[in-house]
């Protein structure tokens, strides 16, 4: 894709207040393009000079009166007023009612034939929405066909196909819909973005069209077309050709200097990528231009951060030359978020002190902490001091100051609105479980269950504090309540699945069952389906299917940050499988070739009694795992993750350990916590897969057979106290061994205790810019 055709001259104020123009206005500047090869036409003298008429085609008069009908008087754009606000209110009402007005509006002689695209467009979206997908397509062929200048029904029945999964329908539409909208933005944008899809769904990443629908806009000026070329430049950055996107980003940035979202989307770009550096050459560049726009300045602060507390500076100078810059320039409604930045800033860097150096007291460290959180709270919105009061309790709570932290949460509780009020009690519940008041902590919890339409997350705490305190059984039933009220929760189901571990496979399957069918699109779901998957000590060990349900969980739920942890556990396990089953693995099966059919399941265990008992005792060293998987090269998934920047998940809250931690620094952790882990367990993985290999191999020849697990083959060797007593089938439902395992709050550091019970959450963590 080159772009250095673009004209980027005559850039002026006075154009830019034209730059988002209505789709007819567009389609206006489309005839002009298209049929007068860019010279400057008056319509209206057009309209009335016949000899301009003479020199246009019949097909080229039809098509000026197409577009001529989207420009309407104000008696039409009366009476389409009025339409729609009846029809929304029968909507509400009934979509049978809604249909029926729309119907009887097409039959009335007080609406032209050109205006009856529109209310087609109504009825096809009333079919969408019945599931009648069938006469939804009609509806909306008959909008394109009425009216075929208009991107709007390009772009709805292009969506209809895109959700059917119709993609290469979808492609063929929006092509279509380009011929007559050449340069609308909204519908070469979508085409950009569809094409950028199918080209890693379907052409293994090659996104020349995705480009070519770039070249048309070399010769047009940039002021007009820079919305798109951002696209562009967006969807090289996603495919990692990091110089090129750089290269239009940067001319973009000088020639549309007011536009913030530009310089974010540079910022961004460095980061990611490790450059902080040039990020923040980016962010100073952008707020010279503008100020006062938020974002920059808050991604300041996190790279600022982040480079002092490398540089071992917690007094984090580069950190407060941006923040206080801030306060004097930024918007004076994003002041108190400034300060309270600041705050949680001191309360980071005072435990990192402590924690390098434990003689010190966190109560002092953290005075200026407390200083900026009065400040946070002078200068808030007074419907947002909840927040700041329960950001204070929070760290009051790390110092060990229980009875202040209650204090300030019940300063929240007073003055939070209603909508904002499960938020108040759920960390009043943390707090009390935080300092071992499980009974008082689970009353709160009684007490807001009793409530109506109470929040999911609710639910979801229950569930986890039963979970904490052992009481599995509880925490089912109180999963299952919740899912009574809650059905279309991915989170509590994908909970329910997990806590069903211990049930069995048979049980645990069908709860998954239940839940995809009530949550087909949920990452967290699909994400739990593969670690039933990924269990080596699961009879459902299978690393293909594992591939096939964490693609699903990525592409529906990409925030979920632990669907790609477990992409890299899985990336990692295949890389040790290929290199140390394949010996035991072709033995095996070479051996089962030879037997005849009804001796086969008799040899298959022998057989396989001797692999544990070999893959045990000439198990990969560490020093062989770390050799293996540091050839592994998991710059897709990286690249993929950062696209994605998940912000939530149990495992990616564990493995991010600043807030200026990008996605591929968590990434990274994790990668490293995984690694350690298979150092220990990698011969259970090896064998897992052999068995899984032999069971294929037997399924192919039609033995419906059961082959034994590894905790029953151990049972029958000398290994089993060696490894049964150390590992079981619970330390692998999810990718940290260690996470897996029950931990006795109490016996953690405060600040363990703390990540632990509120490090979990998105109501103060650190989120993605916006």
């Amino acid at each position: 894709m080159e772009y250095r055709g673009i004209n980027t001259k005559g850039f002026s104020d006075s154009s830019i207040k034209h730059m988002n123009k209505e789709n007819q206005d567009q389609i206006n500047d489309d005839s002009n393009t298209a049929y007068q090869k860019g010279k400057k036409i008056n319509r209206k003298n057009m309209g009335s000079t016949s000899g301009s008429q003479n020199k246009l085609t019949p097909e080229q008069l039809a098509a000026e009166e197409k577009r001529a009908e989207l420009v309407e008087n104000p008696a039409i754009r009366t009476l389409m007023k009025e339409f729609y606000r009846t029809f929304r209110a029968q909507e509400k009402e009934s979509l049978r009612d809604a249909e029926e007005l729309a119907i009887s509006s097409l039959k009335s002689p007080d609406f032209p034939l050109s205006v009856h695209w529109r209310i087609y467009l109504e009825l096809a979206d009333l079919c969408k929405r019945s599931n009648d997908f069938k006469k939804a397509r009609e509806l909306y062929s008959k909008v394109c066909e009425l009216q075929p200048y208009a991107c709007q029904g390009w772009l709805e029945r292009s969506k209809l196909e895109e959700e059917c999964g119709n993609l290469s329908e979808c492609s063929l539409i929006l092509s279509e819909g380009l011929k007559y909208c050449p340069m609308n933005e909204n519908l070469r944008t979508k085409a950009i973005k569809h094409e950028e899809r199918m080209a890693y769904e379907c052409r293994d990443g090659d996104l020349s069209k995705a480009r070519s629908l770039l070249l048309p806009l070399e010769k047009m000026d940039l002021d007009k077309v820079w919305r798109i070329v951002l696209e562009g430049a967006l969807m090289e950055a996603r495919g990692g050709n990091i110089d090129k996107a750089r290269s239009v980003l940067n001319v973009l940035m000088r020639e549309v200097s007011w536009y913030g979202p530009l310089y974010l989307e540079a910022f961004r770009l460095e980061r990611d990528y490790g450059n902080p550096a040039a990020a923040l050459k980016i962010v100073d560049t952008g707020l010279k231009e503008i100020p006062r726009y938020g974002p920059l300045w808050f991604g300041a602060f996190r790279v600022c951060e982040g480079l002092d507390t490398d540089e071992g500076s917690l007094h984090l100078p580069r950190t407060f030359n941006y923040i206080e810059r801030a306060i004097n320039s930024i918007s004076r409604e994003l002041v108190w978020k400034v300060q309270m930045e600041a705050a949680q800033a001191l309360e980071r860097s005072a435990h990192i002190a402590v924690n390098n150096d434990p003689s010190l007291s966190i109560s002092d460290l953290l005075s200026d902490s407390r200083t900026r959180f009065a400040k946070t709270i002078i200068s808030c919105p007074e419907n947002l001091c909840w927040k700041v009061w329960l950001a204070a309790g929070r760290m009051e709570l790390s110092a060990g100051r229980f009875n202040e932290a209650r204090r300030l949460f019940l300063k929240s509780h007073a003055v939070v609105p209603t909508k904002g009020r499960p938020s108040v009690i759920l960390e009043c519940v943390r707090l009390e479980e935080f300092v071992g008041n499980i009974d008082l902590a689970k009353a709160l919890l009684c007490k807001t269950r009793a409530e109506s339409k109470v929040d999911w997350k609710v639910w979801l705490q229950s569930v986890l504090m039963e979970v904490r305190c052992g009481n599995r059984r509880l925490a089912i039933m109180l999963a299952q309540k919740g899912l009574l009220e809650h059905s279309g929760t991915g989170r509590l189901w994908a909970t329910l699945v997990q806590l069903r571990h211990d049930d069995g496979e048979e049980h645990q399957m069908k709860a998954l069952k239940k839940a995809l069918r009530a949550v087909p699109k949920s990452g967290e779901v699909w994400c739990e389906a593969a670690r039933i998957h990924l269990n080596p000590f699961s009879q459902c060990f299978d690393l293909d299917i594992t591939t096939k349900h964490l693609d699903f969980a990525t592409k529906f739920t990409p925030q979920y940050g632990d669907s790609f942890l477990e992409t890299m556990r899985l990336e990692m396990v295949k890389t040790l499988v290929d290199r140390f089953s394949a010996p035991y693995t072709n033995k095996v099966l070479s051996s089962l070739k030879v037997y005849p059919e009804e001796d086969i399941l008799a040899k298959a265990d022998e057989l396989l009694d001797e692999v544990a008992h070999t893959v045990f005792v000439n198990r990969p060293t560490s020093t062989d795992i770390k050799n293996v998987l540091g050839t592994l090269d998991t710059t897709k998934l990286e690249l993929r993750c950062s696209n994605a920047d998940p912000n939530y998940g149990k495992l990616w809250f564990r493995s991010r350990s600043r807030p200026s931690d990008t996605a591929r620094t968590v990434l990274s952790q994790a990668k490293e916590v995984i690694c350690n882990d298979l150092q220990d367990y990698s011969f259970i993985y090896i064998y897992a897969s052999i068995r899984q290999d032999v069971l294929k191999f037997c399924g192919h020849l039609n033995h419906n057979i059961t082959i034994k697990s590894l905790p029953d083959v151990l049972n029958r060797t000398i290994w089993r106290d060696t490894i049964l007593k150390r590992v079981s089938k619970a330390d692998f439902v999810t990718g940290f061994v260690d996470a897996n395992r029950e931990v006795d709050l109490q016996s953690l550091t405060l600040f363990e205790r703390r990540k632990i019970l509120f490090g979990s959450d998105l109501l103060l963590t650190w989120k993605p810019l916006n």
